[in-house]
């Protein structure tokens, strides 16, 4: 073993002397006992009680040491908190409307909570189960001829069995918006438009993916039409796609421009007017700025700095709510100095 080490040399040269090995990063001590004949010490005379001096006042009888003590390990670097390596656009949405309940359900794995637990009594379907039946139908919708399932009630509740009359008429009206929208008649004429298509491409080592909900792609010109059942009471459709959108949008132009394009419209359809459509335009010479800023929200989500941003809307249905963060209330100044003192 000593020839493999090739230690040999250092063997005889350390005499009884502990020996420390380096090979291949790992550490050896070795103490060789050659067994030579020792006169064995005199026992240690007894104290005046009678115990033995286990110790030398001058510290003569102090232990030898075993072995040469070992340089201290580094410190290992602290782990990140979260690093992502796959993004879906509906993650991306959920982060920049609020990063906590992003850590919540994408980092941490909680499971949403019924939203309709918000409202006692209610018994009816989630605004996400609203939203899937309405995009559900919307697939169904030839994009020529832009009309209504004709079995969209007997669809809605096989999907749906306990959706009332009433939701059953909201979502049949969120259907019937786009269907008679200008945004339909356009989207009819545009050559080759089709619905839910996947795509997929990586970004800083991150992979980014989802379906677009109508694509067209016609050359080097790109369209992109996006529904949204989102309820107008958060504010108009621009502010809305402004604060809850806007890195979702610059994913679909960046996996138009990914596939070719040179200048892609992104539209948002609120379904619940015909006439709220919100459209931007982005051009091949923005893909640096979109690419920065694509990276600068992936650097935040790396970052770990997870921060609530309480709204009755995104609140709705957080797994987080009310088990480790106060939601709605946080925005309260008297919660807030009543939390405050409670940490104190």
């Amino acid at each position: 073993m000593l020839g493999r080490l090739e230690a040999l040399k250092e063997i005889e040269s350390a005499g009884r002397d502990p020996v420390e090995l380096e090979r291949q990063g790992a550490r050896v001590i070795l103490r060789v006992d050659r067994r030579r004949a020792e006169t064995p010490p005199a026992p240690e005379a007894a104290a005046e009680d009678g115990q033995l001096a286990l110790f030398a006042p001058d510290g003569g009888g102090a232990l030898p040491a075993l072995a040469p003590a070992l340089s201290p390990l580094a410190d290992l670097p602290v782990p990140p908190l979260h690093r992502v390596r796959r993004l879906s656009f509906s993650a991306l949405a959920l982060f920049e409307r609020c990063s906590y309940r992003y850590y919540a359900e994408r980092a941490v794995g909680m499971r949403p909570t019924d939203e309709r637990a918000v409202a006692p009594g209610t018994t009816g379907l989630a605004a996400t189960e609203i939203g899937d039946a309405v995009h559900r139908l919307l697939e169904l919708v030839n994009l020529q001829e832009p009309l209504p399932p004709d079995d969209l009630a007997a669809k809605v509740r096989g999907w749906y069995p306990r959706v009332s009359d009433e939701e059953l008429e909201r979502i049949a009206g969120f259907v019937r918006s786009y269907c008679e929208s200008e945004l339909a008649r356009r989207v009819a004429a545009l050559p080759d438009a089709r619905a839910e298509r996947p795509f997929a491409f990586e970004h800083d080592g991150v992979l980014l993916h989802g379906r677009l909900d109508v694509l067209q792609l016609a050359g080097d010109q790109a369209v992109v039409v996006d529904y949204k059942t989102n309820t107008l009471e958060e504010g108009t459709p621009e502010e809305i796609v402004d604060h809850d959108y806007r890195l979702q949008r610059l994913v679909y132009a960046l996996a138009c421009f990914r596939a070719g394009a040179s200048e892609v419209e992104v539209v948002y359809h609120f379904l619940e007017r015909a006439d709220a459509a919100v459209s931007t335009v982005f051009r091949q010479d923005q893909l640096p700025e979109l690419e920065a800023e694509l990276s600068g929200a992936i650097a935040r989500i790396d970052a770990g700095n997870f921060r609530p941003t309480p709204d009755e809307f995104i609140c709705a249905g957080c797994p987080a709510l009310d088990v480790v963060c106060a939601g709605p209330r946080l925005r309260s100044a008297s919660y807030a100095e009543h939390a405050l003192a409670t940490v104190s």
